[in-house]
């Protein structure tokens, strides 16, 4: 049994939460900032006076809910709406992997002569632990390096090897110095504008978040107006392309940021539905395949990957258990076809096929949506948006084929179909669409 009042439920709308949700959240504040009387009440919600309940949620919502985008990492203020998740790339894997393999082939060669990832020389140090302190040991077994540490809590730059039992780091050139072991990186696609432009000019073309360090431990919101902070910088790989670089980041959902006489114009922009029409790039389904062709960017092996858009369509087939796959996040690939009256024009069966990583089924509702109640299951007749990137593949018979990726699901509440409940004892799962297609 869940508890929530006016507070709770305006937190647990600005962060798209349930009310099981919040009421987690906030029990965990109440437990960490006001202990004795947590323990008092039980150490439930239930056991609090209302009082202290509507106190607490006030107090709540005033030193964690209410910080803002602009109090938090560098750069200018930005505004707009996150529609999808491209993915998070180690940008230290392909370096560490090499390390570990070539330590764990022969140690005494790896730590001589380093190794090789790419077209990157990579130096590497042994590392011990003793008397609270970690240490990096050259091919000489001199000490280069010393930090101070707790056995048990790895420094971020020492990497396990042989399960556990030692350990490496990965030096900087001057072979002494170690790097950081990981260093994830979080890219997020982006519509909006600086805030100080939006109400003027509104929303920019899509653009890409790039989120490391902090920022890369946070999995922002989709589909919810959001404030916060970057630096608008060239690609490394594109220099004519501007992307938003985020080291830290700290964001604000809702439209605290717009004038109140703006607030009814800006509620309605921010409406999924119109956003995602207006400012996403849409492409009909059936015109996709033309609209890759003329955008794609072709690989020297002679693959090509297209641009990110939006599409729209009616659901005809889900698939919710998926299949494993190791290169997708999350570990599973799932998949569901969309059809629309343009794609079955000259073919009635026509529908376009669509991979969905288990990322954003379980961590965006991909293949849920928000009604007044909660998120619910949705089945196949739902209409829904869908942020992809597109990509082309040969089959057997030489014919061109289009795929799609999911970086983004939103189903439009009101034309979406709720799954029906099925009892937790009953294996019949026949009136759900989630069988073959």
């Amino acid at each position: 049994m869940t508890k929530v009042n006016d507070t709770l439920k305006r937190i647990a709308d600005k962060n798209g939460w349930s009310d099981k949700e919040v009421s987690e959240h906030f029990g965990s504040f109440v437990a960490e900032s006001f202990p004795e009387v947590w323990a008092a009440s039980g150490n439930t919600l239930l056991g609090l006076s209302e009082d202290d309940f509507d106190f607490f949620s006030s107090s709540w919502e005033v030193t964690t809910e209410r910080r803002t985008g602009g109090g938090g990492g560098k750069g200018d203020e930005w505004v707009g709406m996150v529609i999808g998740y491209d993915r998070t790339m180690d940008t230290m894997g392909r370096q560490r992997e090499a390390a570990v393999s070539a330590a764990e082939f022969n140690m005494g060669n790896a730590l001589r002569d380093g190794c090789m990832a790419g077209n990157r020389a990579v130096k590497i140090g042994r590392v011990s632990f003793s008397e609270g302190k970690w240490r990096v040991h050259n091919a000489a077994d001199a000490v280069v390096f010393t930090e101070d540490g707790k056995e048990g809590e790895l420094a971020r730059w020492c990497i396990p090897i042989h399960g556990g039992n030692t350990y490496i780091a990965m030096l900087k050139d001057d072979g002494k110095s170690p790097k950081i072991a990981s260093l994830p990186k979080r890219t997020w696609f982006f519509v909006g504008n600086r805030k100080d432009a939006f109400l003027k000019e509104g929303p920019q073309p899509m653009m890409e978040i790039e989120c490391s360090f902090e920022a890369a431990e946070e999995d922002l919101n989709l589909f919810r107006p959001i404030l916060f902070r970057a630096e608008a910088e060239p690609a490394w790989n594109n220099p004519d392309k501007t992307i938003l670089k985020a080291t830290s980041i700290s964001p604000d959902y809702g439209l605290d940021w717009v004038p109140e006489e703006a607030l009814p114009a800006a509620t309605a922009m921010f409406s999924p539905d119109q956003f995602m029409a207006q400012f996403g790039s849409f492409v009909d389904l059936g015109e996709a395949f033309d609209y890759h062709m003329e955008n794609r960017t072709m690989l020297q092996s002679g693959k090509d990957f297209g641009p990110v858009f939006v599409v729209s369509g009616v659901v005809d087939y889900i698939d919710h258990d998926g299949k494993e796959n190791q290169w997708t996040e999350g570990g599973f690939k799932h998949s569901m076809t969309l059809t629309s009256q343009s794609l079955r024009r000259d073919d009635p069966s026509a529908q376009m096929w669509i991979d969905v990583s288990r990322h954003l089924v379980s961590k965006h509702n991909a293949f849920k949506v928000k009604k007044a109640d909660g998120w619910k299951p949705y089945t196949k007749g739902s209409r829904v948006w869908v942020v992809v990137r597109t990509r082309t593949w040969t089959s057997d018979n030489g014919d061109v084929n289009l795929n799609l990726d999911a970086k983004g699901v939103y189903a439009m509440p009101l034309r979406s179909i709720v799954a029906p409940d099925v009892s937790p004892a009953s294996s019949d799962l026949s009136n759900l669409d989630y069988g073959d297609a």
